[in-house]
């Protein structure tokens, strides 16, 4: 990182809070926790992609959960909610999350393509777009900026767990605004939507919910960024909706999408699509990319178009299977 990328973080962040995910950043944490936490997390003895790629490819499965991660589909979600103002209802927002873009090329025109054929009013991106903290992210970057050229909406993006603070500068060069710990007010026919974006809660836990929602003067119907889902009983107290991502959904389940390995804190109901908790509704998407190792089985990667929808109750946020691209992965192991 050089003088003039750190004077420039320096006059948007204060110093508590870049020497806090710098010193995160030292060592690689986030590589070192990729799963989880605790003293028998198999991360810290072996690299468990490693292992988890040779042995896919000696049950040669690896090439079929390679096809995997390339069927990206679109996934419609419809938030129920009857405090949505009567200006918002109808408001489609896309949401993309954990594309990892560097460990499989090959997914940045399929999802260029993707975004072509969608409809969708504003898009917001819940973070990760590089594959191993280890990397150079630059190659990321440039691979992100095609597709960031392609959304046709005004949209913001938040850091997730593998984005060094340093990418930001270098994001919102490529066309990305970010929202590290800050907010935006959407104006949608004449209604307001106050989006708020935190930093990664996971690993560097520098997020901060209470500066963000002090910036909501006018108490307006509230979205929050979240790159993890775990901060659901926080954000529950201040926000209306919250999407998210980080999960994978597990990225290679069981039959029936039951995860294996899950590494969030947060209730099984969260770790994919809608959920609720109080009254936050919330949404929290298998990823656009995969991380990792690049396979997926009984968890297909998607792009999501959730739908706000005034109801007389808060109780049924539902999914929608609409359009899949190019078809669904559920029930296909092999």
């Amino acid at each position: 990182m050089d003088a003039t990328t750190i004077q420039g973080l320096k006059g948007r962040f204060d110093d508590a809070f870049l020497e806090r995910r710098l010193i995160r950043q030292i060592g690689h944490t986030a590589e070192l926790q990729h799963q989880g936490e605790g003293l028998f997390v198999v991360e810290k003895f072996f690299n468990v992609d490693v292992w988890v790629r040779r042995i896919l490819k000696a049950t040669l499965l690896y090439e079929r959960g390679k096809a995997n991660c390339l069927k990206l589909r679109c996934a419609f979600n419809q938030f129920k909610l009857p405090n949505i103002p009567p200006e918002l209802e109808g408001l489609r927002i896309l949401q993309m999350s954990d594309l990892h873009i560097d460990l499989l090329p090959e997914l940045q025109p399929i999802i260029i393509e993707q975004l072509k054929s969608l409809e969708y009013d504003l898009c917001l991106i819940t973070g990760d777009y590089r594959n191993s903290t280890r990397e150079d992210y630059k190659p990321s970057i440039d691979l992100m900026r095609p597709i960031f050229e392609m959304i046709q909406s005004p949209f913001w993006g938040i850091l997730g767990n593998h984005d060094f603070i340093e990418m930001a500068p270098l994001l919102e060069e490529a066309g990305l605004p970010l929202l590290i710990n800050e907010s935006v007010q959407f104006n949608w026919q004449g209604g307001r939507l106050f989006i708020g974006g935190i930093d990664d809660p996971h690993y560097y836990r520098t997020h901060d919910i209470p500066k963000v929602v002090a910036e909501n003067e006018g108490g307006d119907f509230s979205l929050l960024m979240a790159h993890s889902p775990e901060v659901y009983a926080e954000a529950a107290p201040h926000f209306d909706l919250m999407l998210s991502g980080h999960t994978h959904g597990g990225q290679i389940c069981l039959p029936g999408g039951i995860a294996i390995v899950r590494n969030g804190r947060c209730p099984n109901s969260m770790l994919k699509g809608p959920w609720g908790f109080e009254n936050l509704r919330g949404y929290t998407s298998p990823g656009t990319g995969s991380c990792g190792v690049a396979a997926r089985f009984f968890c297909p990667p998607e792009i999501t178009v959730h739908t706000l929808s005034r109801e007389e109750t808060l109780a049924d946020s539902i999914r929608v299977r609409g359009k899949f691209v190019p078809g669904d992965l559920e029930g296909d192991l092999l």
